[in-house]
Formats: C-alpha cells, sequence, structure tokens
C-alpha cells in the first residue's frame, strides 16, 4: 500500500493511500475525516481540497461528528437523573454535538502499516462540559483501508463521568463522481423494515416508529432512489428528500445492511450500530462547490451509523448513555465494488 502525508492546510495533514486497485483514498486530522476516495480520477465522495475550504463551506462532509451525531430536541439530555442543557447550534435543537464540535477540532494521529491494511488512528480530548456535555471523554477514531477496497472506521472513547456518546461519520458518496449530479439514479437496497417519521421542519423526531411497507421508503427491494426523492409521501415531501433513521432489521456488523449502485459501482455498508440516519442532500440552490462543480439539489447521500437520534422521547431507539469508565466502542464498515 502507498502511503503518503502532505499538507492540508491550518495545521493538518492529508494521509493518502492507494491499493494495489489502484483505489485511493484520503483522510485529514481537520475532524478525523474522510476527503477523497477516487480511482482514476473518478470520486466517489464529496469533498474540498483544503482544511481552510470545510471551515469556510461547509465542516461536515466526511467528518466524524458528536458527541452525538443527530438532532436532540431543545438542546436538553437526561444523564443519571440530571438534565444537562447543551448548546444549541440549531435554534432550540443541538445538532451533531454543538456548534464547533469535534469535525472542527485538530486530532492528533499515527499510522500503522500492517501490509495488507492501513491504519491512521485519531485521537482527540474533549474536556468536562465541553458544549454542555458532561466528562472528560478521551476518544479516537481508527480508519483502517485494506487491498480488498473495504474502508473501516473504528470508534472507541472513554469519559471520566457519566455521559452520553454517539458519534458517527457524515460522508456525502455520489457515484456519479460529480456534484452537480443527483444521486435519484442510483439504486438502493436497505435492510430496514421501520424508520422514524420527523415531526416537521426543525426536523426533531415525531414520537413514534413507522413501518416502511407500502410506503415509497421501503428499500428492502433495491430501487432507484428517484422512486423516493419524487414521492409524494408527507414524509419526503416534509424535507424535500429523505433524512430520516432507518431501524435495521438486524443488527449485526457481518450482514450487508445497504447497498448503493450505479452502473458497475457499489458501496455496501455493515455495521454492528441498530440504525443508518439516511440524508439526500436536500439543499436545494443552497448546494456548495465541490471540485469547482455546483453542488445540485441531491447531489449526495449518507449513511449515518449510530443509534437513531430521538432515543430520549422514544426509549426504543437505543441507549446512547456512556457511564464513566466504561469503553465505547463502535465498527462501520463502506465496502467498495468496482466490477
Amino acid at each position: 500500500m502507498e502511503i503518503t502525508t502532505k499538507d492540508f492546510g491550518l495545521g493538518s495533514s492529508l494521509i493518502s493511500l492507494t491499493n494495489k486497485n489502484d483505489v485511493t483514498i484520503a483522510f485529514t486530522n481537520l475532524g478525523a475525516r474522510i476527503v477523497d476516495w477516487q480511482k482514476d480520477g473518478k470520486h466517489f465522495i464529496l469533498g474540498f481540497d483544503s482544511a481552510q475550504e470545510y471551515l469556510e463551506k461547509d465542516a461536515y462532509p466526511g467528518a466524524t461528528v458528536g458527541r452525538t451525531a443527530g438532532r436532540i430536541k431543545d438542546g436538553l439530555v437526561d444523564i443519571s437523573g440530571k438534565t444537562y442543557h447543551l448548546n444549541q447550534n440549531e435554534a432550540p435543537q443541538t445538532l451533531h454535538g454543538g456548534e464547533d464540535s469535534i469535525h472542527t477540532k485538530l486530532w492528533t494521529y499515527e499510522i500503522n502499516d500492517l501490509g495488507d491494511e492501513v491504519q491512521v488512528k485519531f485521537s482527540l480530548v474533549s474536556n468536562d462540559g465541553e458544549n454542555g456535555y458532561p466528562g472528560k471523554i478521551e476518544m479516537s477514531v481508527t480508519h483502517s483501508f485494506d487491498e480488498e477496497n473495504n474502508w473501516k472506521i473504528k470508534y472507541e472513547a472513554i469519559s471520566d463521568k457519566d455521559t452520553v456518546f454517539n458519534p458517527t461519520g457524515h460522508v456525502y458518496f455520489n457515484l456519479n463522481g460529480d456534484a452537480s449530479k443527483s444521486i435519484e439514479n442510483h439504486q438502493l437496497k436497505l435492510a430496514a423494515s421501520r424508520f422514524v417519521p420527523l415531526k416537521d421542519q426543525t426536523e426533531i423526531v415525531r414520537g413514534d416508529i413507522v413501518d416502511t411497507k407500502n410506503t415509497d421508503l421501503d428499500f428492502r427491494q433495491e430501487k432507484q432512489l428517484s422512486k423516493a426523492l419524487e414521492s409524494s409521501m408527507e414524509q419526503v415531501q416534509l424535507v424535500g428528500g429523505i433524512d430520516h433513521p432507518f431501524l435495521l432489521d438486524e443488527q449485526s456488523l457481518e450482514k450487508e445492511q445497504a447497498r448503493l449502485s450505479l452502473d458497475d459501482l457499489s458501496v455496501s455498508v455493515y455495521t454492528d450500530q441498530p440504525s443508518i440516519v439516511i440524508f439526500t442532500a436536500n439543499f436545494g440552490d443552497l448546494g456548495t462547490v465541490y471540485h469547482g462543480k455546483n453542488q445540485v439539489h441531491h447531489g449526495g447521500i449518507t449513511f449515518e451509523c449510530q443509534v437513531s437520534p430521538g432515543s430520549q422521547q422514544i426509549p426504543e431507539l437505543g441507549d446512547i448513555s456512556l457511564k464513566a469508565g466504561d469503553e465505547y466502542q463502535a465498527t462501520t464498515i463502506y465496502s467498495l465494488h468496482t466490477n
């Protein structure tokens, strides 16, 4: 595996890995994020060309987001019988851990070359009280890439106080290789028979769980994304696309939970988390510029593997609490197929 490291601006580094298939993946310690994944000049994800672009345009693409991914209603969270007020950066909600959270920080990193796999381990300490979260938390995110085009993300953390922790990766896929082309021509298969509806345009959860059967959000059989994105379904109309948690039918890292395909390209998603939040970049005319191309409406799609947002309102969704001294671990794998 070929490994190169270069300056990415603002004190950050860009670490690029190229395997025997001439597939290159690149990461930066700004937000412990993926920056690029490409072959023969075709980019499979959306990313910028410098650290400065992320901070000026949009700091979420490709980043590790947290401490809690997604929206927390009114920025309120109950931890061990006490209510904490978190930073409300999407008033009145807390989004992706609050303002200037871990996705904007410079993480330390180390590279471990195992021969047929290279690991880039990013580490960060978030202090007690940061954005309102209790506990000094030591976290690491290890991005691995192997000769079979598997990109693995392993999350680890430990806190010195009872807290909440529910990170995810915020990568946008677009197999067109071009942000100016919609992902509506992609095929999607998803092993989820239930989803969590949203209340209104604040995009907090409504409070119930809905069966996907007989809806345009049923992807248990592979179908083109346009079937959902052009739907008259109230939940699709509410947000101008998809921005919903889908509850996986079987929680297993061994099971292919999602597959995104276009022509001879596909990406499989594996995770040990109970849900995947799918967001179809519903930005209308407000999409940003990637590599000189204006992002169109639905110019990307995420697979944010995590405990579904809304667990404070719907306990069935899962538990995001992390007890003092307990070790948090989670793993997600994205596997690229180019046949």
